[in-house]
């Protein structure tokens, strides 16, 4: 009987190791599954993490672009702005030059009829005073008298005409007072100041073409007036003012 009953106990045994090592299995089995389900949980955050990184990033870069995209659009309506203002600015300078380039032209032309105008009166005048007895030469007319009077009366003569006794100013005037070859009374007197001799116009004589040992007027009498003498270079003369005498009357005429 006890034998028996050892065998029958250890038969019982069986079955127990059996469902103990059935159970260890279950639970490695659900320790695994629990491993791998937290690897797959891990890893599924770990994706939304990197899905949630990469999508700010995205974000940030659209946001970065968005704010260059509305600077460039804003300094590009700014150089439009400015391209636009030089645009208008040049082409007012333009009109305003083609305006002064028209306005050139005119007074351009103004000043050539002018000149042809000058021309044609200074022709007409000087037909007119030819006519006269009078001869032009560098903005002045000439008239050499026929008869003969003292040097106050001459210039009382050259006065009512318009003009009066000629002022000689430079070497070419006295060149052409050369062409009247006779003896004639010039603007030219000591009068108001014994060897201080004046112009008719008041002016102080600066150059002169007077004959040699000329003016000696104060050594031997009172010669206060000038003549014009002879045909030569320097020939002026001083003579008495009351001496009967041709003269040449000048008149100054801006043309």
């Amino acid at each position: 009987m006890g034998t028996v009953e050892q065998t029958h106990d250890k038969y019982r045994l069986v079955p127990s190791v059996a469902e103990d090592v059935k159970k260890s299995s279950c639970r490695a089995a659900a320790v695994c599954l629990g491993v791998l389900c937290l690897l797959l949980l891990t890893g599924l955050l770990t994706l939304v993490g990197l899905f949630t990184k990469g999508n700010s990033e995205w974000e940030m870069k659209m946001f970065l672009l968005h704010n260059s995209f509305n600077n460039l659009t804003q300094e590009r309506d700014q150089l439009q702005t400015s391209y636009n203002n030089l645009t208008q600015e040049r082409d007012q300078l333009q009109t305003s030059y083609n305006n002064l380039t028209q306005e050139r032209d005119q007074f351009q032309k103004r000043v050539e009829d002018m000149a042809k105008e000058r021309i044609d009166l200074r022709k007409k005048l000087q037909d007119q005073y030819n006519k006269r007895g009078w001869v032009y030469f560098s903005g002045s007319f000439y008239h050499v008298s026929s008869t003969k009077k003292s040097w106050q009366g001459s210039r009382d003569d050259c006065v009512q005409k318009g003009a009066d006794l000629v002022i000689i100013n430079s070497r070419e005037e006295q060149e052409f007072m050369r062409r009247f070859p006779k003896p004639l009374w010039i603007g030219l007197t000591d009068g108001e100041r014994e060897g201080r001799w004046k112009w008719v116009d008041g002016t102080l004589l600066t150059q002169s073409y007077w004959i040699l040992s000329e003016p000696n007027g104060h050594m031997w009498r009172d010669e206060d007036c000038a003549e014009i003498s002879n045909h030569l270079l320097n020939s002026w003369n001083d003579d008495l003012c009351n001496s009967e005498k041709f003269w040449i009357c000048e008149m100054t005429l801006l043309l």
